[in-house]
């Protein structure tokens, strides 16, 4: 770590002209080199130049990133030559400055404390549109293959953070798109990229937030399986779906489109020790998955079955404790208007026998016989009222009946 403090602090010294230690010939001449790219006429010559020392020189991402002007000099290449990419108009000077400039790039994003700024500066986003050229120009197909290798270098230290930053730049899609219509050395990068995605936990679980992701990647990756020009590929692609297998979703799609594909003996038989063993790994996992996953349902079955049966007890209760209730009320009521009106009729009978018998105190007969026709009158609101009673007891016998069968109204109806 000390180390990298004093390359940092040797590269600032240099490019502000302040006091450094003595410099090796080859660091002299990368410096003489990065200040060459200020000059137009000398830049393509000192991009090559500087471009062989990209993996042979450990402090030249230092002195590239903290040279002053240089990473905007390199941009301003890399946005100026958008406008040949989707032409036949890059000429071999022009794609050979980017080729140069790409491989400048891999040594910043391989370096452990350099790359960390570079994805801060948000650089690597400058790279997409290299990456979504529609032409197949080999100039083009070669300006894609170093930009995958650019992003390659950072995704492959599995860091959280970078991955963070390539989903939510949207790198995903690009990558799908390589892999389904871009050529054979570009797929095969897209492919490690996208399982080492897929192998962070928030890289699983962007990719399974959607379903049209991870269809994609099993659309895609099962056409290249059945290609078979690279088994260290598939071995990848099996990894992939071992992954997926891991979500319930993915995990059907790979069954039902996948499962028939890897068990066929024309696949297998062609298959390396590492292939066959993470194909019967995938096979055994989506059986067991699915074996597991119908225990589960049955049983989420079987309680929802008790769940709602102790819902219609309950609910069966409810309405034959109402019906009850109703039924109590109601005889009460009649009970009460019974009586008010057999009282109310005997008053009035005993009214109209009193004036009977004041103003015919001579017809005691006819009196006689009002009496018996009261009598008789009261004896039938008596047995009317009896009636009544037994009616609404038998009603009390049966509450529990019509209790069922107003709920299987109220049930069916719902």
């Amino acid at each position: 770590m000390s180390d990298l403090h004093e390359n940092i602090n040797i590269a600032k010294k240099i490019f502000t002209k302040g006091k450094s230690k003595t410099l090796t010939n080859e660091e002299e001449l990368i410096i003489k080199l990065i200040k060459d790219l200020k000059d137009e006429e000398k830049r393509t010559k000192a991009l090559s130049k500087l471009s062989e020392f990209y993996d042979k020189n450990p402090n030249l991402p230092i002195y590239l990133w903290y040279s002053q002007g240089t990473m905007t000099i390199l941009l301003q290449e890399i946005i100026s030559s958008y406008k040949y990419l989707s032409s036949m108009k890059l000429t071999q000077e022009k794609s050979s400055k980017i080729y140069s400039i790409l491989r400048l790039l891999t040594c910043i994003a391989s370096h452990k404390e350099i790359r960390y700024k570079f994805i801060e500066s948000k650089m690597p986003i400058f790279l997409y549109p290299f990456l979504n050229s529609t032409s197949t120009a080999k100039q083009n197909e070669y300006i894609k293959l170093l930009t995958l290798t650019v992003i390659g270098s950072l995704i492959k230290i599995e860091d959280p953070k970078i991955i963070s930053f390539f989903i939510n730049t949207e790198i995903v899609p690009i990558l799908l798109k390589i892999i389904d219509t871009g050529p054979w050395l570009s797929k095969i990068p897209a492919c490690i990229m996208i399982h080492l995605i897929i192998k962070d936990d928030e890289g699983l679980k962007y990719i399974c937030g959607e379903k049209v992701r991870y269809s994609a990647i099993i659309c895609y990756m099962k056409r290249m399986i059945k290609m078979k020009h690279n088994q260290k590929i598939l071995d990848f692609i099996l990894k992939t779906f071992l992954r997926l297998a891991e979500n319930n979703e993915a995990r059907i799609i790979l069954k039902n489109n996948l499962l028939k594909d890897i068990k066929d003996k024309n696949f297998t038989k062609h298959l390396r020790e590492t292939s066959k063993l993470l194909n019967n790994n995938l096979i055994k996992i989506l059986n067991e998955k699915d074996d597991i996953n119908s225990i589960n349902n049955n049983n989420k079955i079987k309680e929802n079955n008790i769940k709602d049966g102790n819902k219609i007890n309950n609910s069966n209760n409810i309405n034959i404790k109402n019906n009850n209730e109703m039924i109590n009320n109601q005889y009460n009521l009649n009970n009460n208007n019974s009586n008010k009106i057999m009282m109310v009729n005997q008053m009035n009978q005993m009214k109209l026998g009193q004036n009977y018998m004041i103003q015919n105190n001579n017809n005691f007969g006819d009196i006689n016989n009002n009496f018996r026709i009261y009598n008789n009158n009261n004896t039938n609101t008596n047995d009317n009222y009896l009636n009544k009673i037994n009616f609404i007891g038998n009603n009390q016998n049966n509450n529990k009946q019509y209790g069922n069968m107003n709920f299987y109204n109220i049930y069916k109806s719902s």
